[in-house]
């Protein structure tokens, strides 16, 4: 159901522009260190134990970029941000 225009905006919960903001923060640092590894794993050679390692540790961020975007976006819907 549309919102009504005449209505002053829903309360948003307090601390919840905080959570999407630290949440953002985090994501931004989790896509800084992705790059690092990216940079490093291209320095080793691709059948070394290291290299293996790092690509595991890269598809793990993946996984936790992927997570805290749902996060943020559950953060805008609730928030209405």
């Amino acid at each position: 159901m549309p919102e009504d225009p005449l209505l002053p905006p829903p309360a948003r919960s307090p601390g919840l522009e905080d959570l999407h903001a630290g949440l953002h923060d985090v994501l931004r640092l989790i896509e800084i260190e992705h790059a690092l590894l990216k940079g490093r794993l291209e320095s080793l050679r691709a059948d070394s134990d290291g290299a293996r390692l790092l690509e595991g540790v890269m598809v793990l961020g993946t996984v936790l970029q992927q997570r805290m975007g749902g996060l943020l976006q559950i953060c805008r819907d609730v928030g209405r941000l």
